[in-house]
């Protein structure tokens, strides 16, 4: 059954994967012939004549063949209306005319609080009445188990035309962490006492940061790239020989894309991680710098584990590309509309190996001292780039010709 489709969605933010997630499944659903309406919050800062909101949806993340509308007062009736954040959940359940209600929930947004007003209101997002829909397997596991409803998710992937393996880049003995201060889920001081016991243990190793325009400033040698495009990451991930990416809360799609590119990843162990994540595709360690430092040790200084991560990883992505996702998150959509209601099973940990965990020296981390020259990190990043273009000259084209990845 084709339907329309009211989404409620935050201010477009340059660079947010939530958003991208959102407008890649609102352009599936659009040519599969449903119509899409996206009502768009407003930003006290930016100006909401909806003209130059579809500019900007457009130039973040790529053509939006629906319908653009500025804040949430939604008129017309319509045959789904979908949540995307916490606070929209309210605005769909009290406010909009819809036959069916969905929650599009891509993480456990209570946790970007702390415990008040804010952490309180989000949690209660998810006692709204809506049908949740969840990207993985652990939040759907997470709000069955504490607010009992149904278990409806679609499986993390990668785009297998963006993140694949390039035999023409060389390999370096290197390391690359999405530094995301402005996201504390990313933990980024974790991540910056992981990456000073790698350097102290193994001074030769390289270490790249990047996802954030702010310099990290770390006491110890590193490169920071900033924000890269999609083909810069994959070229980066091609480069190292070990990913770290950290997540707090719901898994990033970081370490799928990772696999994807044929990169060992390395993350959290709990209960967050264990349910969407895959054994010996990723390395799972003791939420402590130490244990995490010592899981990066072991990949590089292990060439046959490395070699063993990276085609495990390659093996369960070629059957998580981009295709999936959105077939399985439209046939949920479309389920709902034919009024059935989506089948259910119980969810298991795809990850069953025990933390790991390690005892290495901790060397001091004295405060942040400048990172290497803006000068030197664009350098860095344009040699990044000179790269890319000599190994995929097509994708850059590509990119060139359409204006989106």
């Amino acid at each position: 059954m084709k339907g329309r489709i009211a989404w409620m969605v935050p201010y477009p933010i340059k660079g947010s994967g939530g958003h991208r997630t959102i407008f890649s499944h609102i352009r599936n659903l659009v040519a599969r012939g449903h119509e899409c309406h996206v009502y768009i919050g407003e930003d006290l800062q930016q100006t909401m004549e909806e003209g130059a909101l579809r500019e900007t949806v457009e130039l973040f993340f790529g053509p939006c063949p629906a319908h653009i509308h500025s804040g949430y007062h939604v008129a017309e009736h319509f045959d789904l209306a979908v949540a995307t954040a916490w606070w929209t959940a309210e605005i769909v359940a009290r406010e909009v005319k819809a036959k069916y209600k969905i929650y599009f929930v891509q993480d456990f947004e209570p946790w970007f609080n702390p415990m008040g007003d804010f952490y309180i209101q989000a949690e209660n997002s998810y006692q709204q009445g809506l049908t949740p829909l969840t990207i993985g397997r652990w939040l759907s596991h997470l709000l069955h188990d504490r607010y009992s409803s149904s278990e409806n998710f679609f499986e993390f992937t990668a785009d297998s035309s963006v993140y694949f393996p390039q035999d023409s880049v060389a390999q370096e003995q290197a390391v690359c962490f999405v530094y995301q201060p402005e996201k504390p889920r990313r933990c980024p001081l974790i991540g910056r006492d992981t990456l000073a016991i790698v350097k102290h243990h193994c001074p030769e190793v390289t270490i790249y940061t990047y996802g954030s325009k702010e310099e990290p400033g770390f006491c110890f040698d590193h490169t920071h790239l900033g924000v890269l495009s999609l083909e810069e990451c994959n070229l980066l991930y091609n480069r190292c020989a070990v990913g770290l990416c950290l997540s707090s809360s719901n898994p990033s799609r970081v370490p799928f894309e990772m696999m994807a590119a044929g990169l060992p990843a390395v993350d959290f162990h709990g209960d967050n991680t264990i349910y969407d994540m895959p054994e010996h595709g990723v390395l799972l360690a003791e939420r402590n710098p130490s244990s995490l430092a010592g899981a990066i040790i072991k990949i590089l200084q292990s060439p046959n584990l490395q070699k063993e991560m990276s085609q495990f990883g390659l093996n369960f992505m070629h059957k998580r590309h981009a295709e999936l996702e959105f077939e399985q998150c439209a046939s949920r959509i479309e389920t709902l509309l034919a009024g059935e209601k989506p089948q259910e099973g119980t969810i298991h940990p795809l990850y069953r190996s025990t933390p790991f965990s390690a005892d290495l020296a901790v060397p001091p981390v004295p405060l942040a001292t400048p990172s290497l020259s803006s000068d030197h990190a664009q350098s860095a990043k344009a040699n990044l780039f000179q790269r890319l273009c000599q190994n995929r000259i097509g994708r850059v084209l590509k990119v060139l010709w359409k204006g989106y990845y």
